[in-house]
């Protein structure tokens, strides 16, 4: 693909939408909130949405071919956090992390708690004075806690061991750079968004289901769960690539997904969408959805794709525009290459 041509008549992702996403509530488990404003804008773009238990969410666009296969496009849709384990006494918040976060990188953020009665309260992540006198270093999640300005009565009348924590953060774009809490996994949750509005109106001889996927980044809970609800005979797993592990940086445009430890892609599947598409090889070791799409039901073909992205796992992750606006335009033209006979010879053995 020429980037130069896609970016010369660009039509810029929908700032606004996504703006609105990043600063949604939706760690695992309680994505609701992400949720809402996916369904409604999926809605108008698709033939049917279907949901798993967990809250996964997929738009569906669906095939007159009365042999229809059906391909995947998914993205999380759950955000890094925290769990509050204790209400103390002295009006501090004991937390654990939901997921790998470096603990280093959670002193003095601001936060978002969600509370039983869906509303959310601010607090900042502190740590004592006598180990920030000792050593600076954070070692653990033991040495931090959460503060609120409440004292400990107020706080045990409105938040309970278990309330889940997000980080809470300013969205910023200027001059093609985006930062903002969440935006892995929200920028690709946009991008399902601009890939449906690019191809409403395309009539595909396969079923396309576009969606995301709940509790993924917390040990890909939901994508087992999503592919048994939309049981796709081809998958692309949309994900972010941390810079910070792996020899990507931002402005590499898409991502393609060579090898990790979790999962070989399908080799059939890789070798038509990186002959057809402009992008740069992953080979690293963190996984992705695609890593439990493809051990799903029968075994389902699949490669993961996407962007690269800084400070992953932070309160203030970085992407570039152009990067996300490449990934939305190769998916649009890649789709209209293939149709269900090419689908289902991405797959070996029984049909």
């Amino acid at each position: 693909m020429d980037f130069a041509a896609v970016f010369s008549k660009r039509r810029g992702m929908n700032t606004g939408r996504l703006e609105k996403l990043c600063n949604s509530f939706g760690v695992s488990s309680a994505e609701h909130g992400a949720a809402r404003i996916l369904r409604e804008s999926y809605e108008p773009l698709c033939d049917e949405i279907k949901a798993d238990r967990l809250g996964s969410l997929f738009a569906i666009k669906k095939s007159k071919n009365p042999r229809a296969q059906t391909f995947m496009i998914a993205s999380p849709l759950d955000e890094v956090g925290l769990m509050i384990s204790e209400v103390k006494k002295e009006g501090t918040l004991s937390f654990i992390p939901l997921e790998h976060l470096a603990c280093s990188s959670l002193l003095h953020q601001r936060v978002r708690i969600l509370t039983r009665e869906d509303t959310c309260i601010d607090g900042v992540i502190g740590m004592d004075k006598k180990s920030l006198e000792d050593s600076c270093e954070v070692k653990n999640a033991d040495d931090l806690f959460i503060t609120c300005g409440l004292s400990g009565e107020e706080l045990k009348e409105l938040v309970h061991p278990g309330d889940l924590v997000g980080f809470a953060g300013d969205y910023s774009e200027k001059d093609g750079i985006i930062m903002s809490k969440a935006l892995f996994p929200r920028v690709l949750n946009e991008v399902t968004l601009e890939l449906l509005e690019r191809v409403k109106d395309t009539e595909f001889d396969f079923h396309l289901a576009v969606g995301c996927i709940a509790q993924s980044v917390i040990g890909f809970r939901g994508t087992k769960t999503a592919t048994y609800v939309i049981r796709p005979d081809a998958a692309i797993a949309l994900t972010a690539f941390d810079t910070a592990k792996h020899k990507i940086g931002v402005g590499d445009g898409v991502i393609l997904g060579y090898y990790d430890r979790q999962m070989l892609p399908a080799q059939s599947l890789l070798h038509d969408f990186a002959e057809k598409t402009e992008t740069k090889p992953y080979f690293g070791i963190t996984g992705n959805d695609g890593s439990f799409i493809h051990k799903t039901l029968k075994g389902t073909p699949a490669v993961s794709a996407g962007i690269a992205m800084d400070h992953m796992g932070s309160a203030n992750e970085i992407c570039r525009a152009g990067d996300v606006d490449a990934l939305t335009e190769s998916l649009a033209a890649y789709l209209k290459t293939i149709d269900s006979e090419k689908i289902a010879g991405f797959g070996l053995g029984d049909k």
